[in-house]
């Protein structure tokens, strides 16, 4: 054990200088010391024990990063306890109402036993003569079965739709195209979300990321890494660069199982888009891979049934007592799961996750933060809550991306935030915009400014117009847009778009615009085709004038 202790403490010395190579935010990693690493590796290497000697076992151990490595030598192969169980399950009623039931499980034999092949045509061929063809898939073959046996109901989302889909799934071999890391390393716990301010971008970061005094849920960093049962699976921007392992994690989920117990929890998914959205395909890969590993080296079939943490299985997974992580499997929209295995449905006991947390500084226990309030207290100085780091001069009041107060030296402030000039407050430098060369916080923007329907540009409301746009809906615009595209109607006073309205002239021989709805008080103008304004004589100005000419010259 001795030995495992001093290379884990390596590798979290290793972690910590990686975690901060790409950002100025180091002041946690900074303060790390020696009884912090060395307490946490201590604690750590025993509380997994259980789980470090069935990980151990298999092939894709590899003891130097206390982790097993899931990569493209791997492959999804079919499993045929698992083919044999849901091939049963589909084909019960089959088989409870016939005689021939030997000759069916000799049917299902052929889709999980190659060295039962003829035996298994020779049947599929008695039950279904048109079932069978040679290079027909697999899935077919047993989909034409089940036809023919009267048990495929293929109304969407029926029982036989959903356990064929797993079927047909588990006759498929792929290969696994990335690696995905399957840790127990506390190293690999501390650096489980990118750290904050990144130079590189920021990707992955959360309130679990470690140089974030932010948040208080980075004591959950520390306190997975302490409990018996959590693993962190992850995936990583460039596996050939051992750095990326501890600064550039692409997705991660903590998963917990106690080693015997046949119970599974997956938390929730996280990856460069935000996580859960768009990551179940992801999401539900690796608790198979994770769950075949188990099985496999649990010498059990693999045969699973998955539930949502939330509702009426939440009694399997509990927080530890001290835990300051953020437990995201108690939340219904993080699709966390618990997988209950098949020879412990009636045994299984519930998991406890989490356990207090460590403060970088002393190495004592803490539920919040990555400090005890004893260190947090005494490190002097004012604390800016943006380079999160301790000064001796002012801090100033700005708004933080949520409207909360928060406390900031003067260089950041300067650097990252402006000022608007309608409330007069400090605001984060992408929550201001510049609208008619004033500065507007979004709140304020909000308030006082509208989005003009055709530039789609920001104008304070004073200065718009309202207008009705070629749908008919009532919108605002801006004095270029109005004057560029709409004319204001002659006959209702409102502006509508121009290529919308007529052009007309009035009794007064001036001329305007009038909407559609207003053209009731209009005519043409049968000597010139002009529309006009009606009027005793039906005639234009210029038309009646000249009518009015001829007739004059006429009388005389």
């Amino acid at each position: 054990m001795s030995e495992l202790i001093e290379r884990t403490k390596q590798n979290i010395w290793q972690a910590i200088s990686d975690y901060g190579k790409h950002t100025d935010q180091t002041s946690v990693m900074d303060d790390c010391t020696a009884n912090f690493v060395n307490q946490l590796a201590s604690d750590s290497c025993y509380a997994k024990q259980e789980l470090r000697e069935l990980f151990s076992k298999s092939p894709v151990w590899d003891a130097n990063l206390d982790a097993l490595v899931i990569n493209g030598t791997r492959t999804h192969d079919p499993d045929p306890d698992r083919i044999y169980s849901l091939g049963t399950d589909i084909l019960s009623e089959a088989i409870y109402r016939t005689d021939n039931r030997n000759l069916i499980y000799e049917a299902i034999r052929f889709f999980y036993d190659p060295n039962y092949e003829e035996q298994g045509i020779a049947a599929i061929k008695q039950l279904a003569p048109k079932a069978y063809a040679p290079n027909k898939k697999k899935s077919r073959v047993f989909k034409a079965l089940c036809q023919a046996l009267g048990v495929a109901d293929e109304t969407a989302g029926s029982d036989f739709q959903r356990l064929y889909a797993q079927f047909a799934d588990e006759l498929t071999s792929k290969k696994i195209g990335f690696k995905l890391y399957v840790s127990i390393n506390p190293a690999h716990f501390i650096t489980m979300s990118n750290p904050k301010g990144d130079h590189r971008g920021t990707t992955l970061t959360s309130c679990h990321s470690f140089n974030s005094t932010e948040y208080e849920y980075n004591n959950g960093c520390t306190g997975y890494a302490r409990d018996k049962v959590s693993f962190i699976a992850f995936t990583v921007a460039d596996p050939a660069d051992k750095e990326t392992l501890n600064n550039r994690k692409t997705t991660r989920q903590v998963f917990a199982y106690k080693p015997g117990n046949g119970l599974l929890l997956q938390s929730r998914m996280y990856n460069t888009s935000g996580g859960v959205y768009g990551a179940s395909e992801d999401s539900k890969l690796y608790r198979d891979l994770i769950q075949r590993e188990i099985s496999m080296l649990e010498n059990v079939p693999n045969l699973w049934k998955t539930y949502p943490t939330v509702g009426e299985k939440s009694f399997c997974v509990e927080r530890g007592d001290g835990f300051g992580g953020y437990p995201d499997w108690e939340y219904e929209n993080f699709d966390g799961k618990v997988s209950i295995r098949a020879d412990h449905e009636e045994d299984f006991r519930s998991l406890v996750v989490g356990s207090y947390g460590l403060c970088v500084s002393c190495g004592c226990e803490t539920s919040y933060g990555v400090y005890c309030e004893d260190c947090k207290d005494g490190r002097g100085g004012n604390y800016c809550e943006c380079c999160e780091g301790y000064v001796d001069e002012e801090l100033y009041s700005v708004r933080d991306r949520r409207g909360n107060w928060i406390e900031v030296c003067e260089d950041c402030r300067d650097e990252n935030f402006a000022y608007c000039e309608c409330c007069g407050e400090y605001w984060p430098n992408d929550c201001i915009t510049e609208i008619d060369d004033r500065y507007y916080c979004d709140s304020c923007r909000d308030e006082y400014c509208s989005e003009c329907y055709e530039c789609e540009d920001y104008h304070h409301t004073d200065n718009m117009t309202e207008v009705v746009n070629a749908r008919g809906d009532e919108v605002l615009v801006c004095e270029d847009c109005r004057d560029r595209y709409y004319e204001q109607c002659e006959g209702c006073g409102e502006y509508h778009i121009r290529e919308e309205m007529t052009f007309v002239t009035l009794r007064d021989g001036d001329h305007a615009y009038v909407c559609e709805d207003c053209m009731d008080s209009y005519e043409i103008c049968p000597h010139c085709d002009t529309m006009i304004e009606r009027c005793e004589d039906g005639t234009c100005p210029e038309c009646g004038a000249v009518i009015d000419e001829k007739e004059e010259d006429e009388a005389v």
